[in-house]
């Protein structure tokens, strides 16, 4: 249709197109939410299952478990997984990462595995192999992956990351704020 100026004349939308987009407007927005209600609620269940598995580490004050707004960490003491200045793990370590790997295993999250350390110095006797606290994070960190990784785990979901000392949870001007600072977080992620 031309209009007085000679130019096409556009009608405006009509009821039914409106309608029409609001309802798909609509059921995107409701299908949106219950995709995140689905994630939400299957994050709790891992949740729930990873306490469960941990509970006694977790009653020891070894283990602390957190949601996150985007996942689930896992913050595991270095007195649980390590002898202190060592990076092999520790017994206890290997018990309570047996636990989880079963579960980590079965889904199809992205696992970030972050080592951290206190701020004192390395040992002289590991300055060689460890020049700073950055190599002796990352190697608990990779260790702990590469435990997970031989319990089946699958290595393309994870990721050894160290953190160093620059991530501190408490003081590192007590006894008790380092050993809280020496840990490894498990971070799980939906894909």
């Amino acid at each position: 249709m031309i209009g007085r100026e000679g130019r096409p004349v556009t009608s405006p939308p009509s009821h039914r197109t409106s309608a029409s987009l609001a309802c798909i407007i609509a059921t995107a927005l409701v299908l949106g939410a219950c995709v995140m209600k689905s994630t939400y609620n299957k994050m709790l269940a891992q949740q729930q299952s990873i306490e469960a598995a941990l509970r006694s580490e977790m009653a020891a004050d070894q283990v602390q478990i957190e949601q996150l707004k985007d996942g689930i960490r896992v913050n595991m003491s270095g007195a649980l997984l390590y002898r202190e200045g060592a990076v092999e793990l520790s017994p206890a370590g290997i018990a309570a990462l047996n636990k989880v790997a079963p579960q980590f295993a079965a889904e199809t999250y992205e696992i970030d595995v972050v080592g951290n350390t206190d701020n004192l110095p390395i040992a002289r006797e590991f300055e060689a192999r460890f020049p700073t606290n950055w190599e002796l994070a990352g190697e608990r960190a990779s260790i702990v992956v590469r435990h997970l990784q031989s319990r089946g785990v699958d290595p393309t979901r994870m990721r050894a990351i160290s953190a160093g000392e620059y991530h501190p949870r408490a003081s590192n001007d007590t006894a008790e704020g380092r050993a809280r600072n020496r840990r490894t977080e498990i971070l799980l992620r939906p894909r």
